[in-house]
């Protein structure tokens, strides 16, 4: 990944939407557990960043960033069907990346970028392969690679083995598959969040499970009474209400399973949201014991841990259901 002023000269130069980005080289966070999932949380040192990881769902929130990329997926790839859910809040790039060795290649899906190699076709149409040289930072180290740019569509699923086939038809090797993951990426100062969470890699074994419906008790109140939050379940809204001065009790259902998080999205002057607790089926989770909050005012900035408070439009994440 290369410095701010290099990312912005290729910018401007070729038209990416990005810049040759490296792997956890450095990394804030890394980890892996080999055959089943992987996730990092790469950042170049410029500003704050967190990511928390609870097995197949993982959440990142950074601040004044420099450059992070915050991901979950697989190591070694093994031309795994990526199937996720998830949302990304401020982010340049959110989508399938991933590195491949000999040749070294860091490759993204669903955006341009590059010299065009040609067009291919996969189960969700056809994409354009762009293409161009990098030097710096990378999974061997520092030094030369390319990088792939994929157009063409970036939602869920998203079948690797059929890019890495339609590469090797445009006469570009594909050897040794690295990591893939559902990346999010910014740059460039920004503050934001993302949600991921991954499905399984197999591309040939459905699994028909029964879902059991969820209650969700909110418990909150504004200071003003023009206060808007919502509830969402990996990304997906189950409930909005417009909520009152007084402590109240506001519910939705859901049969979803992932990362609950109770947003507040109307901050103004005088707008505050303070949240008592949310309830599953009867199960109290208080806000105060919560370590994710994108809305509480902490140290002369938005964003925090463990209060009931939502000064800035945020959310508090109350982990997964």
């Amino acid at each position: 990944m290369k410095n701010i002023l290099i990312a912005l000269l290729i910018v401007l130069a070729i038209g990416l939407m990005g810049s040759c980005v490296p792997p956890a080289v450095g990394a804030l966070e890394d980890g892996s557990s080999r055959a089943t999932n992987y996730y990092q949380c790469w950042t170049n040192g410029v500003g704050s960043a967190s990511c928390t990881r609870t097995g197949d769902y993982m959440t990142a929130t950074w601040y004044n960033i420099g450059d992070i990329v915050a991901g979950l997926g697989y190591n070694p790839c093994n031309s795994a069907t990526m199937t996720w859910t998830g949302s990304c809040n401020n982010c340049n790039y959110f989508g399938v990346y991933g590195w491949l060795s000999s040749p070294l290649v860091e490759y993204y899906i669903g955006r341009g970028g590059g010299s065009t190699v040609g067009s291919y076709s996969t189960s969700r149409g056809s994409y354009t392969l762009q293409s161009y040289n990098c030097n710096g930072p990378n999974i061997t180290g520092n030094g030369n690679f390319q990088q792939y740019n994929c157009i063409g569509a970036n939602s869920s699923p998203i079948n690797l083995g059929e890019h890495f086939n339609g590469w090797k038809n445009l006469g570009k090797s594909v050897y040794t598959q690295n990591y893939c993951i559902v990346a999010a990426e910014a740059w460039n100062g920004g503050n934001g969040s993302a949600t991921i969470s991954i499905g399984s890699s197999s591309s040939t074994t459905t699994t028909t499970t029964t879902s059991t419906s969820k209650t969700i008790i909110v418990r909150a109140r504004g200071t003003t009474g023009q206060e808007h939050i919502k509830v969402t379940v990996n990304g997906t809204q189950y409930g909005a209400w417009t909520i009152g001065t007084g402590m109240a009790n506001w519910q939705c259902s859901t049969s979803a399973s992932g990362g609950l998080n109770v947003y507040f999205d109307n901050d103004a002057s005088g707008r505050d949201v303070q949240i008592d607790y949310v309830s599953i089926n009867g199960s109290i989770r208080q806000a105060e014991s919560q370590s994710y909050n994108t809305g509480v005012w902490q140290n002369s900035s938005c964003g925090g841990s463990y209060s009931e408070w939502l000064h800035c439009n945020g959310c508090i994440g109350f982990g997964n259901i």
